[in-house]
């Protein structure tokens, strides 16, 4: 009998017990196994919580997102397939009995998503083997783990259960408050006694929690212009009982209008680069499209690594030109399979693979494109002119019309549309930039530039909200709701004069004060900054390490790449495993969700933590039935040896050698009797 504990069963730790289900099938030994589960909430949906209002949505399409594994998937172990979340809304029934009508491609909520997982996690239950038994523990959370006499100690609810093997998967974490935001928060405090409206949040989830006590006489700050903000923007405007409708036959197609309920609150939108996460495009890929790399390629990133003294690598220098040009390819080929057709898109395409160097390939991309209509790094990674940065009015014009251009080009699609179709390339060799980053694969401070800048760039072109959550922003600026035009480099300080938060824009005077200012970014705290005992715990005791890239901590816990975690004394710990956020720093974008027919690395990290288990588990089993053996023929040997002694020497068990010397039976029988006297 082998005693496991998943400890988090959201979306990894539903990872981890598929694998665990799909092996455990698959053992012809039926090894027991008891299998024990905590999570202080729901079992699956994790931070998908299915209690979310409908218009907090997942930022990826239906069909790219699944909790099971496929064919592609390679090196996670036994399939176990199960349906992608498209394939599950479809297969829901109305009340005629007729299947639902859905968008495969459409965007849904987050509780819809949450209830996916719930289901998915009951269908997994089904799916065990008689030989596992499953205890659920959810009414609250694990406070410790420890090592004690060859196994781990679980604490949960005031007891200790006992297991062989753990899986750390506890996702998202509560961070403890910096020094810097302790003191805003003491003054936020001290300055309420002058302004009872004045209200500071550091943690926007859960949502409606965050902004409950906002009424429509506040103005609030929204720090950041990313996915969160988007959410903070719909809980306080379509949550509050506002409609957006479709404008008239004069305006352009997709342009909307916003009717507000007299509920909702002024709000200040700011971030340090001025500018909202792009839309992502109409998806023509459908489940299984992906961009295949022909430059940035798992080869050409193992052969630099080879190459590179150490093994580490930098990434501006190494990996962005090859990025690069992955992206040049996809926008050419859809700019000129629009422009021209499909004939002169490849047959540019085979002559840009064909150069040598970035001067070859300029000079192509010269002869065929004209420069307005080239893709430009440079105006990706800074796209607003000198003529806006010169009013807070001229910011504002271009701002509405550049995210307009944005909703256009999303409207073309991820294939057809050439500067979605590149931005889109960011997501698709997503996995490619892992193997770069992962486990120390950059110099230090390529890795702090990762984190700072590119990151950042990342997230705003290829890892933006639906294209319809654009148009949305841009109704709400129009009628007043939202203003967003402090444009780049914008902060928002305590005036503790006046007791209330005032925006600095980027203009020298122009500010906007506000009474609630809201951090519009999920914490993602390291081990140290981590708010849960448990992870306190194992930091004290030396279970668990900080990542350290040198000098550097990106976040995280250390593991190995078998995700066995790492102790302080830089030992991995071969029955104990973390994965998702938790590592998120020892690897890379941890908290994305599997997608079908693309190997997901999700589902490769768990079935790796579940294979190396099962080989544990039969080694040991196969070492306990050598000693069983070992200790059976050894009690032959003292059992024949005593029958000897005492006038049966002529029979011996078949396992006794035949040649044994009579001398050495001899003395084990009398070794024998002088244990019995």
């Amino acid at each position: 009998m082998y005693k496991i504990a998943i400890i988090g069963l959201g979306p990894r730790g539903l990872s981890v017990f598929d694998r665990i289900i799909a092996y455990a099938r698959n053992d012809s030994s039926a090894t027991p196994l008891d299998l024990y589960l905590f999570d202080s909430k729901e079992f699956g949906p994790g931070c998908h919580t299915t209690d979310q209002a409908d218009h907090l949505l997942v930022n990826t399409v239906a069909c790219q997102m699944t909790q099971f594994s496929d064919d592609t998937v390679r090196g996670a172990g036994p399939l176990l397939y199960g349906p992608s979340f498209a394939d599950w809304l479809s297969s829901n029934r109305d009340a005629s009995g007729a299947r639902a009508e859905i968008d495969r491609n459409g965007y849904y909520s987050r509780a819809l998503f949450g209830d996916y997982l719930r289901w998915g996690f009951e269908y997994l239950k089904k799916l065990a083997p008689p030989h596992m038994t499953i205890f659920l523990h959810n009414y609250a959370g694990v406070d410790d783990l420890s090592w004690q006499d060859d196994q781990w100690h679980v604490s949960y609810d005031g007891c200790a259960f006992l297991a062989d093997f753990v899986y750390l998967t506890t996702g998202h974490a509560r961070k403890v408050l910096t020094e810097s935001e302790r003191t805003l928060t003491q003054k936020v405090d001290a300055a309420r006694s002058r302004n009872p409206r004045l209200q500071l949040v550091l943690e926007p989830y859960p949502i409606r929690n965050a902004v409950s006590s906002v009424t429509a006489t506040d103005t609030i700050a929204i720090e950041g212009m990313g996915l969160t903000s988007f959410d903070l923007i719909a809980q306080l405007t379509q949550g509050r009982g506002g409609k957006f409708e479709a404008c008239g036959k004069m305006e352009a197609a997709g342009r909307l209008r916003y009717r507000p309920s007299g509920n909702e609150p002024q709000i200040l939108l700011y971030s340090r680069s001025g500018l909202p996460l792009t839309a992502r495009a109409v998806n023509q890929k459908g489940v299984f499209g992906q961009y295949k790399p022909k430059f940035l390629t798992f080869a050409k990133v193992e052969a630099l690594r080879l190459e590179a003294d150490g093994g580490q690598l930098d990434f501006e220098k190494q990996i962005i030109p090859l990025l690069w040009c992955d992206m040049q390819f996809a926008y050419y080929f859809a700019y000129l399979h629009k422009r021209r057709d499909k004939i002169a898109a490849l047959m540019f395409s085979n002559e840009f693979m064909a150069c040598d160097g970035i001067g070859a390939r300029q000079a192509l991309i010269d002869r065929h494109i004209d420069k307005r209509e080239q893709l430009s790094w440079e105006k990706l990674v800074d796209p607003i002119p000198v003529l806006a940065r010169k009013s807070r009015r001229q910011y504002d014009d271009w701002l509405r019309g550049h995210m307009w251009r944005d909703y256009e080009h999303a409207c073309l699609g991820n294939l057809d549309g050439p500067l979605k179709s590149a931005c889109d390339v960011l997501r698709d060799v997503r996995d490619v930039v892992r193997s770069a980053i992962d486990f120390g694969g950059l110099y230090e401070h390529s890795h702090r530039w990762v984190l700072s800048e590119f990151l950042p760039i990342m997230n705003r072109l290829a890892v933006g909200p639906p294209k319809e959550r654009i148009a949305q922003l841009l109704a709400l600026m129009d009628a007043g709701t939202v203003r967003a035009d402090f444009g780049p480099g914008a902060r928002c300080e305590l005036d503790e004069s006046r007791a209330s938060f005032v925006v600095q824009s980027h203009w020298p005077g122009e500010m906007a004060s506000a009474n609630v200012l809201v951090r519009g970014r999920a914490s993602l705290p390291g081990p140290l900054e981590d708010k849960s005992p448990l992870m306190r715990k194992l930091v004290q005791r030396g279970i668990v390490r900080p990542f350290m890239n040198g000098q550097f901590h990106p976040g995280g816990i250390t593991v190995d790449r078998n995700m066995n975690v790492v102790a302080h004394d830089g030992a991995a710990q071969t029955t104990l495993w973390a994965l998702g956020t938790l590592v998120e720093g020892c690897k890379f974008y941890t908290f994305v969700l599997p997608r079908p027919g693309a190997n997901s690395t999700t589902m490769v990290d768990a079935g790796r933590a579940v294979g190396h288990m099962m080989d544990t588990i039969a080694a040991r089993k196969a070492a306990g039935l050598h000693a069983r053996r070992d200790s059976e023929y050894e009690d032959g040997m003292r059992f024949e040896a005593s029958r000897m002694a005492h006038g049966a020497a002529d029979h011996l068990p078949f396992h006794l050698p035949l040649d044994e010397p009579r001398r050495q039976l001899a003395d084990q029988a009398q070794a024998f009797d002088d244990v019995q006297s």
